[in-house]
């Protein structure tokens, strides 16, 4: 099977605000459609799975409307494909004609298609569409910064600050070289944000870009990060800091 690498859409520097706006679907009909739509194409997807430490390539192959169910296509790394079954709980993404869509399965099984090995899953219950469009986005406080946990398999727990935020992604920093190592384009599962008097809320999020800024003694490292299949609760939390963020700022701007 053919490889490809994922598309990435760059993350929001300090200049640009330009994120996502999200189309959640939940109606069966509706998935199916987009489901279909995506096999017919045969656009490659990414799928990440083992809390976004693995990944495959795929071509969703078939859709059955009836079973609510889809084939996709076998990978060509047969560790990975027996990890992934293993997994069973994952996270397509894919771009097709520069609109991402992403959707999360939590059963897959092997199944043959056409006389070849493949994957078999029920319909996701929810798939999301992005459009691009420009998001609000906030600086966050300074000298008290919300903090972030991301954890790494077989790793220690790693605490970010969050410097902004916007309903489609995050800004991260911090002095740890081991940030300097992430991948972009990497799957961060499970991460942590603490948002204080709107509680915690856990995201996915996908790394956008890394950068090193200069301090007077050390160096700082900078994370873009975008969203992924942010949850209702998450966005609602979100949305309400964001708003008494702005609130914060426009008040202390009139002294």
């Amino acid at each position: 099977m053919e490889t490809t690498e994922p598309q990435v859409t760059p993350a929001p520097t300090d200049d640009e605000s330009q994120l996502h706006d999200s189309y959640r679907i939940s109606n069966p009909l509706e998935i199916g459609g987009v489901l279909r739509h995506l096999a017919t194409r045969g656009d490659f997807m990414t799928v990440y799975f083992a809390n976004g430490q693995r990944q495959l390539v795929t071509r969703l192959l078939r859709v059955e409307p009836q079973a609510r169910g889809f084939y996709f296509d076998w990978g060509g790394i047969e560790t990975e494909n027996r990890a992934l079954l293993a997994n069973k709980r994952a996270l397509f993404v894919g771009v097709p004609e520069g609109i991402q869509v992403h959707f999360s399965i939590g059963d897959v099984e092997e199944r043959e298609y056409e006389g070849y090995p493949a994957f078999y899953s029920s319909y996701p219950e929810t798939l999301v569409r992005l459009q691009r469009r420009d998001y609000f986005r906030v600086k966050t406080p300074i000298l008290d910064p919300y903090q972030c946990t991301i954890r790494f398999p077989d790793d220690a727990p790693m605490r970010l600050s969050v410097f902004d935020l916007s309903l489609g992604g995050v800004g991260l920093r911090t002095k740890s070289d081991v940030a300097a190592e992430i991948p972009k384009g990497s799957m961060l599962m499970h991460v942590e944000i603490e948002l204080r008097d709107y509680g915690t809320v856990q995201v996915d999020l996908e790394v956008c870009a890394i950068r090193s800024v200069p301090l007077a003694k050390d160096v700082e490292y900078h994370i873009g990060c975008r969203f992924i299949a942010l949850s209702r609760t998450a966005e609602s939390r979100l949305q309400k800091l964001i708003t008494q963020l702005e609130l914060n700022r426009k008040a202390f701007a009139r002294g």
